[in-house]
């Protein structure tokens, strides 16, 4: 908590700028309230109405774009609801985010952390991958095949929804990240109850082949009035999910070679609280317990993953005050149990603390314009510990901070917005352990830490918007942004991999990394219409193209810069240039749909030394696609469909491009169904590759790639039903 203090302090010296800017902009906000004045007088036979906030669940979601929204925000956004997570992807979390396009996963068969990739960048903070609106910075490099990439745990019976933004992020969500962001909502009051109802619950049960035995869900939720004169409301909710696996075969009848069998169990509660429209509180909490054994690196791994957060939002119903104040706890333990090597017996656990808020304000400046300002600050900090059994992972913290403006200006079909953020941050930790006995460190006890290192810095980033409507069905927009990305303990203060005591050698410590900035353009367009072809239709699309620049890419290479010359994380010279084409949209008839996305995109990063073993860089294929495709029967009580999924060729990352594996591309199919029994209950089924495809996932990592077994999952059937009460 120093730490986030100091950096508190160190925000209201390097951010005046910004914060003077948003004043300037807010008291243009308030003189021109001024001059209108409060209506003195109602014109006759009028009646005056108290003021009625309408609260919408997304209010408090980080990126906070769903359904059509997606198709009326001039930045790359995509939504995945929780249904099509369930229904469409059998309820695989990472299948979800690979049908968003210019999103991918890094997807090993046993491991079931989720590794987000946006525009072909994971791991270490470059993209942004929260829980609830909580960010998820645990990581753990475990066996030449493993990563640094961050690892979200979330049971996938409790998701809600998928909210991605990739390139530049607004607000706090894109503090300190470089290339997009990804909420995963949980479970909210409108996904259990039943229309019209204040009480009631939801259970949900599946079972399947392949491997995939059951999972159930059961969840209920209350909200009723706070005080006796019955004003105010409240609420409350609860959820748990358990779900058990067997390891898989692919589509020869093979068993997949390591081990995918998992029972992880989670469960989440949330309270709001609303006293008047003006006031909403939620305070939440989610939680995730697993066992699993990591059969590439040789190790049972538990993982308990807990979260914690208070939203408050403020919302009197004028123009001038929309305020949200959000504070977060999150704790990941990790531990080496059971069967493992030279490191068994390792503790982890990863904490992280923060809180930001925000303001936005809106006004009518006359002649037709209109502007709207958001400006906020935001903190945070993670601190990860292990034991003497840590490995290549060092203790560190690290401390974000920000402060963050932007105001768009309306007139006419134009709307101009201009951003400006600071992002800071500071990081500790030691350079290494010494033996007892060994240097300044007593002989008998413990090892001891060796220097202290320290490194801070701050950038200012612009961002600038170009959107314009020329009809009501179609919008353009272009956008021109600076993000910026710090180093991570895990890059400056890298141990070495091999350190079964605890040791470790400063040799292998780069203090001087500077952060990865990108300097890149987002051009695209909307369009959303009804009506188009016949008189009930709906089409939606958006096409966007991404052109990024990034200076200081951090790998692992041969340091030639610093004495002495030896392999660590060090800065790229030059740039690093990723480009591409992300498209999505749908045609929707009501009795029929089809939806599609698809991504064409140049996204290679350049490799380092021993690329691929320990810090696979992720090479995304240059091409994929989903293209989903349904009707719905019977006055729509019942959905057939199917998918087809599309993933051209890959790299996966060894050593240099030489001796790196190409993996061929690959298509497979998929069908589901649903069938509404009554207004309460619901009976669905997926069936994942149907035609039984034997092929070599894309993105699974080294080992995964390596092996002579084809590690893709064979044909999987899931059934379930669910059922609202």
């Amino acid at each position: 908590m120093i730490s986030v203090w100091n950096e508190m302090r160190r925000l209201r010296r390097g951010t005046a700028l910004a914060v003077l800017l948003s004043l300037a902009a807010t008291q243009l906000a308030f003189a021109q309230a001024s001059e209108r004045g409060p209506d003195k007088q109602q014109p006759a036979g009028a009646t005056l109405l108290d003021k009625l906030t309408l609260w919408a669940t997304r209010g408090f979601d980080a990126i906070g774009v769903r359904g059509d929204a997606v198709y009326a925000t001039p930045k790359p956004v995509s939504a995945v609801e929780g249904s099509d997570v369930q229904l469409k992807n059998a309820g695989s979390i990472s299948q979800a985010v690979r049908s968003v396009p210019g999103t991918f996963t890094r997807e090993t068969g046993d491991q079931p952390g989720v590794k987000v990739n946006i525009r072909g960048l994971q791991g270490q903070g470059r993209v942004n991958s929260m829980i609830d609106g909580v960010p998820q910075t645990f990581s753990n490099l475990s066996g030449h095949g493993g990563t640094f990439d961050t690892l979200l745990y979330m049971q996938p019976e409790l998701l809600g929804g998928v909210s991605v933004e990739r390139g530049a992020v607004s607000g706090a969500a894109g503090a300190g990240t470089l290339n997009g962001a990804a909420n995963f909502r949980t479970l909210d009051f409108d996904d259990i109850l039943m229309p019209g109802r204040d009480y009631g619950g939801m259970t949900a049960w599946k079972a399947g082949t392949n491997g995939y035995r059951w999972s159930g869900l059961v969840t209920g939720a209350l909200r009723t009035r706070m005080f006796p004169d019955g004003s105010g409301k409240a609420g409350i909710m609860a959820a748990i999910a358990e779900t058990d696996q067997e390891n898989y075969r692919n589509g020869a009848g093979q068993e997949y070679p390591y081990d995918a069998s998992q029972n992880p169990r989670g469960g989440l509660i949330k309270m709001d609280f609303e006293p008047s429209n003006d006031h909403r509180l939620r305070i939440g909490g989610v939680w995730y317990d697993n066992s699993f054994y990591v059969g590439s690196a040789s190790y049972d791994w538990t993982i308990k993953n807990k979260t914690a957060y208070l939203n408050y939002r403020y919302a009197p119903g004028d123009d001038l005050v929309d305020l949200r104040i959000n504070a977060y706890a999150n704790e990941t333990y990790m531990a080496f149990d059971g069967r493992g090597g030279m490191f068994r017996g390792r503790e982890g656990t990863n904490r992280s603390l923060g809180f930001n808020a925000d303001n936005t304000s809106s006004l009518d400046l006359g002649n037709g314009l209109g502007l709207t300002v958001n400006y906020g600050a935001m903190v945070h900090q993670d601190d990860y510990e292990g034991n003497e059994m840590r490995g290549a992972n060092p203790d560190g913290v690290l401390t974000k901070g920000g402060a963050f403006s932007e105001a768009t200006l309306s007139y006419g079909m134009f709307d101009l917005t201009g951003g400006l953020r600071y992002d800071s941050w500071h990081l500790s930790g030691a350079s290494g352990y010494e033996r007892p006995g060994t240097g300044n460190c007593p002989p008998g006890g413990a090892i001891c830490p060796m220097q202290h290192l320290l490194r801070s810095d701050g950038v200012w980033n612009p961002k600038v918007t170009l959107a314009a409507a020329p009809l009501d069905w179609l919008q353009l927009y272009a956008t021109y942004a600076h993000t910026y990305r710090p180093p991570t303990a895990s890059e400056m203060l890298y141990p070495g991999g091999h350190n079964f005591d605890g040791t470790s050698d400063p040799i292998n410590n780069n203090p001087y990394l500077d952060g990865e900035s990108s300097r890149g353009w987002d051009i695209g367009f909307n369009f959303s219409r009804d009506g188009v072809i016949s008189a009930d239709d709906a089409v939606r699309l958006k096409v966007g193209y991404f052109d990024n620049r990034i200076r200081n890419f951090i790998r692992f290479d041969i340091d030639e810069v610093h004495q002495p010359v030896f392999v660590r994380w060090v800065n790229t010279p030059g740039i690093v240039s990723m480009n591409g084409v992300e498209i999505e949209g749908s045609y929707d008839l009501g009795y029929a749909y089809l939806n599609l996305s698809y991504t064409h995109a140049e996204t290679r990063q350049p490799l380092g030394y021993f690329a691929g073993m320990g810090h696979d860089v992720g090479r995304l294929p240059e091409q994929y696609a989903t293209i989903d495709i349904g009707a719905r029967l019977f006055e729509e009580r019942l959905t057939l469909g199917g998918k087809v999924r599309y993933i051209g060729d890959s790299v996966q990352a060894l050593g240099n491009e030489d001796y790196s594996i190409k993996l061929p591309a690959y298509t497979l199919f998929d069908v589901y169904g649903s069938w509404k029994i009554s207004e309460r209950a619901e009976a669905f089924f997926t069936v994942e590759n149907l035609t039984n495809e034997l092929y070599r996932p894309a993105v699974a990592g080294l080992v995964d790639s390596m092996e002579k077994v084809p590690t893709g999952r064979g044909r999987t059937a899931v059934f379930g039903a669910s059922v609202k009460f």
